[in-house]
């Protein structure tokens, strides 16, 4: 039967561990809440280190609110900066990547070295009566930490190491990132008009997956898809274990049944794997291509995604070739599956707008099998953790 509108603001008569207060999606005043709590405390996964892979390469990227300047200093250390001058606040470096020994703010030509440090300030001799010395007018430094290639980057200086965040969470993955060296051959990036946390549950839970025709003609058709587990880790990852999920390519019209010379390190042919690392990162592997999903949350209702495709620097040009095609198939900036997700998400943002539908449901239980919703409820339970309310009732403020 239909609804009143006085029906839509009762809670479904569920555990609240099963259904969630849409307003998590669509208030400012949570998304400003989350920024604090959550991306201000967390290790946020900001780039692969290839980006970065020669002395005194940098990169520049925003960390949710803040622009960030990571760099590999003259001895070889990953290093992260607010990228702020620290006379007036300017933003320093502009380009998106390069190599340099120094970099200059252009409003006033103060100059600050790949450690960090102020090396030189614009007619310094004004400065000495009042004691400013530029030894103290470094860079604002964050802790940056490399795992498995992956540069994560936390803003709090008291969090516990980058080891005990992750919590063993990437060994579905080690194999493959750990057998040689490898890079960042494909990137691109897009604006989702709707909330961070709706991409994140698209990496999380399988239940989706009847959204993407190739899926369902190639992946869920093979015996083992319903059959694999989720495996959870402290502070909200999770990735999926048991029998190898080995995807029938040929299912899809014009598409070859294996992708021969370019199966990565430590995969079966036609082999899937994904884990998720809370609250916004995935890494999704498909026999030839790592798919490295990350955030940049913009507002309550936009968010930038960013997509990484990973590879052996090992590869002959034909190899890369080829890679390049597997990847666009699925994933690239006109790849089937990225462009459907994006559908999805903002079809969500559109059916929550006006507040009318106060609540959606995370309730399907299956043993903790593929497509059951326990990766959102994991999820959720984390984030109520962190942000001291249950995502069933945000009014509701957890004691202290």
């Amino acid at each position: 039967m239909t609804r009143s509108g006085t029906d839509m603001h009762h809670p479904p008569q569920l555990p609240t561990t099963h259904f969630l207060d849409n307003r998590i999606y669509t208030e400012q005043s949570i998304f400003e809440e989350e920024v604090d709590k959550i991306f201000g405390r967390i290790w946020k996964f900001v780039c692969h280190e290839s980006e970065i892979d020669q002395p005194f390469d940098f990169r520049t990227l925003d960390f949710v609110d803040l622009p960030l300047l990571v760099t590999r200093d003259d001895d070889g250390k990953v290093r992260s900066f607010l990228n702020a001058c620290s006379h007036r606040g300017a933003k320093v470096v502009r380009e998106l990547s390069g190599n340099a020994r120094d970099f200059t703010c252009p409003f006033h030509l103060w100059t600050y070295d790949a450690k960090g440090n102020c090396t030189a300030v614009t007619r310094d001799e004004a400065y000495e009566s009042v004691g400013c010395d530029k030894a103290d007018l470094g860079l604002r430094e964050f802790r940056t930490d490399v795992h498995l290639g992956m540069v994560f980057v936390t803003l709090n200086d008291d969090a516990e190491d980058l080891d005990a965040f992750l919590g063993g969470a990437l060994e579905q993955v080690e194999d493959v990132l750990s057998a040689e060296p490898l890079e960042v051959y494909h990137y691109n990036e897009t604006i989702v008009q709707a909330n961070w946390k709706n991409w994140q549950e698209l990496d999380s839970e399988l239940y989706h997956e009847y959204l993407h025709v190739i899926n369902r003609r190639t992946g869920m058709t093979v015996p083992t898809y319903f059959t694999r587990n989720w495996k959870f880790y402290a502070n909200g990852h999770g990735t999926l274990i048991g029998p190898p999920l080995q995807t029938d390519y040929g299912k899809q019209p014009g598409w070859k049944a294996e992708r021969d010379g370019r199966v990565l390190p430590g995969l079966q042919p036609n082999e899937y794997r994904v884990v998720d690392i809370w609250p916004d990162t995935a890494f999704v592997v498909r026999d030839s291509g790592f798919r490295i999903d990350s955030q940049v949350p913009i507002s309550a209702t936009e968010t930038l995604v960013q997509f990484r495709a990973l590879a052996p620097k090992s590869d002959t040009p034909e190899q890369r070739e080829a890679r390049y095609r597997d990847h666009n198939q699925f994933w690239g900036p006109f790849g089937r599956n990225v462009q459907e997700d994006i559908i999805a998400c903002e079809l969500q943002r559109d059916g929550m707008r006006g507040g009318h539908l106060r609540y959606s449901l995370i309730a399907r239980e299956e043993e903790g099998l593929t497509q059951d919703e326990i990766t959102l409820r994991r999820y959720y339970e984390e984030w109520g953790r962190r942000m001291g309310r249950a995502a069933s009732n945000i009014s509701a403020i957890a004691a202290e």
